[in-house]
């Protein structure tokens, strides 16, 4: 009798199988597979993306997909960790203090079809996957945690403009707004430069560096 493959959509299966591949080829096939799932998870997110179809978008191998994870949700969290671009991980305070490069940023965050993919099923298996919902819980604070540094950063370089919100409130709204905007319908979104505006009066007030600046230089 041979040997029973696990089903890896399954939470109740966590086998591994298959043989390692050579040293050479396991990086591009780790590559390979996680360009698939990366594809495969945008296009169907968490519930309708399937390890079987992965692999064969990837090119690989199931015993490829077992040398490394257990369970689709270990191969999403990869992928989201590694592909995804965050404005909390992102952005910088020398972004925040020019209007145009921050515009930039946040376009980079959030016209991206395939990272906003990928964030959706994401945020479809934090609903199904206590592993996962544990796992975000501490992503989300760290990552705001970083973003709100950056904020402070940006603070602290520009002109004092009178009193100014917690940086780590002004993180979160960051977060969550780039978030909303990214996986969501944009029909009554604010375009970009307008978030982009937004973010600017939530971390300097009214009065944006550029505007100091510029009045300080005419």
């Amino acid at each position: 009798v041979g040997k029973v493959i696990p089903n890896p959509d399954s939470p109740s299966d966590h086998g591994r199988t298959g043989r390692p591949a050579p040293r050479r080829d396991a990086a591009e096939c780790l590559t390979r597979l996680l360009d698939g799932a990366e594809a495969v998870f945008a296009e169907r997110g968490y519930r309708g993306a399937n390890v079987n179809e992965i692999c064969a978008r990837s090119k690989v191998g199931i015993g490829t997909f077992y040398n490394h994870f257990e369970h689709k949700r270990e191969l999403l969290q990869r992928v989201c960790v590694e592909r995804t671009v965050l404005l909390t991980t992102s952005l910088t305070a020398d972004d925040l203090l020019d209007h145009d490069r921050l515009v930039s940023r946040l376009r980079l965050t959030t016209d991206d079809p395939l990272s906003a993919g990928v964030l959706r099923a994401w945020y479809e298996a934090v609903l199904e996957e206590p592993d996962i919902a544990a796992f975000h819980a501490h992503w989300r604070g760290s990552t705001i945690k970083h973003l709100a540094a950056t904020v402070a950063e940006a603070q602290r370089r520009s002109p004092d403009t009178g009193p100014r919100l917690d940086a780590s409130l002004i993180a979160w709204a960051m977060a969550t707004l780039t978030r909303e905007l990214a996986i969501h319908d944009r029909g009554s979104a604010p375009d970009v430069d307008g978030l982009a505006r937004l973010f600017e009066e939530l971390v300097f007030g009214p009065i944006r560096p550029s505007q100091v600046y510029a009045a300080r230089s005419a």
